[in-house]
């Protein structure tokens, strides 16, 4: 079973002002100080840093996975409100992005803060959230490579799912960590090349698309529709 937080490690003195939900060991939180200060983000509060902002015709929804996000936390709480108050009417596309992924093609299971661990926490705590408001498309990053996933709720490919998108091939080494088995869930998988995703939208079609560095060209795509 996902571990529960009270048992995560969490809340140096230097990781108070941004993350400590993870006992990690290329920072423990202070990298967030600068961030925070610097880029002024719609946030709730100082060391809150989720928030939803419209552009054309979405709405987006940014989360910290690296803070609580149980159903007590102050973030899971501005969440459901948050979702919940979405007018569909005027951004009728919902667009949810956190750091750590919800869904990840992961060989990575063995110490709470693995890829595995986190992700299962998130279906825990939050997929059920994203599966009542309908959220259309999740974004993510941390594992280094593209992936997508089918509509999906619950590791189950269904019609009424959110298609989850991992988009961490941006520049740094590419993670090839991947499951033996592709799992049921997935549908495109690109570990050998870096890469930038173009969104286009209007109010009845979204168009997502994986573009490859080396030759400019289109390697996968979405298209949902309203």
């Amino acid at each position: 079973p996902p571990p529960n937080f009270l048992n995560l490690s969490f809340y140096t003195i230097r990781a108070c002002i941004c993350s400590g939900l993870f006992n990690v060991t290329d920072s423990a939180g202070e990298c967030g100080v600068p961030y925070e200060n610097r880029f002024a983000m719609p946030t709730p509060a100082p060391d809150q840093p989720w928030y939803g902002f419209d552009y054309g015709s979405a709405h987006f929804v940014l989360m910290s996975t690296e803070h609580f996000f149980d159903p007590t936390s102050p973030q899971y709480q501005f969440l459901d409100a948050h979702l919940k108050s979405v007018d569909r009417s005027r951004t009728p596309w919902l667009i949810f992005a956190g750091h750590r992924p919800m869904y990840v093609d992961s060989t990575g299971d063995k110490h709470s803060d693995s890829q595995q661990p986190v992700a299962k926490l998130l279906r825990t705590y939050l997929e059920p959230l994203l599966h009542e408001y309908k959220v259309d498309l999740a974004l993510w990053g941390h594992h280094h490579l593209y992936h997508r996933s089918c509509p999906v709720y619950q590791e189950v490919c269904l019609d009424q799912g959110t298609v989850h998108v991992l988009v961490a091939m941006g520049g740094h080494d590419l993670s090839d960590n991947v499951e033996s088995s592709n799992p049921a869930w997935l549908e495109y998988l690109d570990y050998k090349h870096w890469g930038m995703t173009r969104l286009t939208m209007n109010s009845t079609t979204l168009l997502f698309e994986y573009i490859h560095n080396d030759d400019g060209m289109v390697h996968d795509k979405l298209v949902l529709t309203k």
